[in-house]
């Protein structure tokens, strides 16, 4: 269940893959119905749910010849709180650069 962010938004990074995801935002839909509402080819869609699913994003049954698929919460829930952690003050250490000193006495020479 577990992803680093960097893969997620490297995922995220195409346009119709986050498209998709978007979609699914609202539930679970048909392959074929997700190409019909945005406008891409129902393979296309396809190789693209398998990419998600495959990264754990999506889950997907089959129907009939149909397949739907969904988000996986479980998976956004820990990457919401991974990216809440990952940004949170105590994670993000002050350093300053290594001429930190003589840009501050830079600055204070222009007053």
């Amino acid at each position: 269940m577990s992803m680093e962010l960097t893969e997620f938004f490297k995922l995220l990074a195409d346009e119709n893959k986050f498209r998709i995801v978007k979609h699914l935002m609202n539930g679970e839909e048909c392959v074929c119905a997700i190409g019909e509402k945005l406008n891409l080819e129902q393979s296309l869609v396809s190789h693209h749910i398998n990419k998600l699913r495959d990264a754990g994003m999506v889950i997907d049954r089959k129907v009939g010849p149909w397949v739907h698929c969904s988000l996986n919460e479980k998976v956004f829930e820990q990457l919401e709180k991974t990216f809440e952690e990952e940004l949170s003050a105590s994670n993000i250490m002050y350093k300053p650069c290594s001429v930190h000193d003589i840009c501050c006495k830079l600055q204070k020479g222009k007053k």
